[in-house]
């Protein structure tokens, strides 16, 4: 009785039982160097995962383990890179290699984005958080609280 009394909770208000990540850069090194008649910017950076809102905590398992699949997803997207931009002036390379940064970055999170979809919904917002595995995501038990979509 009291799961349902949480279930109807978490679908009348906005669901705090999901994390709200972001991938975000750190830049390692950066450099720019001229080349006969160029610039070339470079960077090193590595994303990392940023806790935007932490999820509620809970003592169902099956509910922690779909959390937990958040944030080990994200992790599979937070990566190291290598990026350079020419240009014809130092500035103008700096403003292309920052171009590249933010683009590198905001197509991570929509990746991250896409792939919490597909998680959700193939665990069913953990309810068969069993499933993940199968479909090359993190599994456990299935929670028995949840937040509906």
């Amino acid at each position: 009785m009291l799961s349902a009394i949480v279930l109807v909770a978490a679908t009348s208000t906005a669901c705090t039982f999901r994390p709200q990540l972001q991938l975000a850069p750190t830049v390692l090194q950066m450099r720019v160097a001229r080349a006969s008649s160029s610039f070339t910017a470079s960077a090193s950076l590595t994303l990392s995962v940023s806790t935007v809102k932490k999820a509620a905590t809970t003592s169902d398992a099956g509910l922690r383990a779909h959390v937990a699949g958040y944030y080990a997803i994200a992790r599979s997207l937070a990566q190291s890179s290598t990026l350079r931009a020419i240009g014809g002036s130092e500035t103008q390379a700096r403003a292309r290699l920052g171009k590249a940064m933010a683009e590198l970055v905001r197509d991570a999170n929509i990746e991250y984005a896409r792939q919490i979809h597909i998680y959700d919904t193939v665990t069913e917002n953990g309810r068969a958080q069993s499933q993940g595995p199968a479909y090359g995501f993190p599994g456990g038990p299935n929670a028995n609280v949840y937040c509906m979509r």
